[in-house]
């Protein structure tokens, strides 16, 4: 049960600048990946005797979903120390 409550608070803490930043790239890569996963039915709908492979375009607009995601999660974890360092 300690293992959720620190789970928890740390979710719900402020994070560090760094994280911040790596938190909008996971957000973009996340974004982005989603608005290429309906590309590839979209162009085949339009021009049906098109020879690209779209299922390549499908895959990696999937593995930047997946990995979007990873980021957010692994850079929301982190957290800055509560107490001040007194000079």
């Amino acid at each position: 049960m300690a293992f959720l409550t620190e789970l928890s608070s740390r979710w719900t803490a402020t994070a560090p600048a760094f994280f911040k930043k790596v938190q909008k790239i996971g957000n973009w890569l996340t974004a982005t990946g989603l608005g290429l996963v309906g590309v590839p039915a979209a162009i085949e709908q339009m021009l049906p005797s098109t020879d690209f492979n779209l299922s390549l375009l499908g895959s990696i607009a999937s593995y930047m979903v997946l990995a979007g995601i990873v980021i957010n999660v692994v850079a929301k974890l982190p957290v800055t120390d509560s107490v001040e360092i007194k000079k």
